[in-house]
């Protein structure tokens, strides 16, 4: 049974985008362009979902085809680009669309903010599936550092009410992120994954290295400009899902990488945001956010035992190896569906706003303000 903190945080919704974007100086003038092809009467919850097939189907496409500098490579790198690209557009012309509409509200924040959360680690978890050679130790910190760089961001909306996107912000990112996939099909997979002769390591080193070092420093800003607030929840988070790490270390040589890392890479990934979904939930709906969960520490403890096992006493059957996995799958995905369910009904049960609608005239919530990109 959920519990509310704070039940009426729905009725006082207020939310601020304040954009210092550099990039979007010059991507605004594609964004008015495509803006004159979105439906007047779309809805901008399902401007957002569409979107986000982009980053999915890139994603998928660099898991399944992505790590193999056969001739198919270029068709496969260059739909990816074209995904994010698409995603990219969509991810900012839904806030538009909201506001054209007059439906913006915390239904419409949740939803863009929730499927952020994934795509927060999609995209190195693409690049990382695609690029074998990147050692397994980064892996694995790439994309916690993902996810704890995006639920300390929203410890700061939930503090501010405020969204700031500084100089050098995720739209500088995505932005390198898509060109670096337009690349592969020109300068070839072999110059991102083989040894520079200059450089003296493969060049996909240098991204990897970039974005580990934007995600520890968007950490560390947030912790330390508001006095390491929840740095002792960030702490058990990392402690929850570490499990997940060490049966990446006992797995490896039983099914090899891409079977071992690619779904604990995504477990870690979706635990994660499962987290960053309910402080969403928090900040909106007025949840109890507490960040344990009952259910995801037996998994974490079920996926620590067999590992130990694995380690320390004896081998284990690959079936029994990978179980643990698998049920912390099973359970966190419903967890995620269980989220996007009971907020959309939460937000109509008190406001009237349906996912694909818009709030009755006769609602009364406190504006969105929003400073347009």
């Amino acid at each position: 049974m959920e519990r509310y903190s704070n039940p009426d945080r729905i009725y006082t919704y207020e939310y601020r985008a304040v954009s210092r974007s550099l990039f979007d100086r010059v991507f605004r003038y594609w964004l008015n362009y495509f803006f004159r092809f979105v439906p007047p009467t779309m809805s901008a919850n399902l401007l957002s979902m569409i979107g986000n097939v982009g980053s999915w189907l890139a994603l998928s496409l660099l898991i399944g085809f992505g790590a193999s500098d056969g001739s198919h490579y270029r068709l496969v790198f260059l739909l990816a680009a074209l995904g994010v690209l698409f995603y990219h557009t969509a991810d900012n012309l839904d806030g538009r669309q909201a506001r054209r509409l007059g439906a913006s509200g915390p239904l419409g924040e949740f939803v863009d903010h929730w499927f952020d959360s994934f795509n927060v680690f999609f995209f190195p978890l693409g690049a990382v599936a695609a690029f074998p050679v990147v050692p397994v130790s980064w892996s694995l910190a790439i994309i916690l550092l993902a996810g704890l760089a995006d639920w300390s961001t929203l410890r700061v909306v939930c503090k501010t009410n405020e969204m700031y996107f500084g100089p050098v912000s995720t739209d500088e990112g995505i932005f390198v992120y898509w060109c670096f996939l337009f690349t592969v099909p020109f300068a070839g997979y072999p110059f991102w994954a083989t040894v520079h002769p200059v450089l003296g390591f493969p060049p996909i080193y240098a991204l990897i290295i970039l974005i580990i070092f934007n995600f520890c420093y968007v950490i560390v800003s947030n912790l330390v400009k508001y006095r390491l607030m929840g740095g002792l929840s960030l702490l058990v988070e990392a402690l929850v899902v570490s499990p997940i790490l060490l049966w990446v270390h006992v797995s490896l040589p039983v099914f090899g990488r891409q079977v071992t890392l690619i779904p604990a890479l995504l477990l870690l990934g979706f635990t994660c945001s499962r987290h960053v979904g309910d402080l969403l939930r928090a900040r909106l709906v007025g949840l109890e956010y507490t960040g344990l969960y009952p259910d995801m520490i037996l998994c974490s403890l079920f996926l620590l035992a067999v590992s130990l096992v694995q380690q320390f006493v004896m081998p284990l059957p690959p079936w029994i190896l990978l179980l643990p996995l698998v049920v912390f799958m099973v359970d966190t995905l419903q967890a995620l569906a269980l989220q996007f369910i009971r907020t959309t009904k939460r937000v109509y049960d008190c406001l009237g706003v349906r996912l694909f609608g818009c709030a009755p005239a006769d609602t009364v919530v406190m504006a969105e303000r929003f400073t347009v990109k």
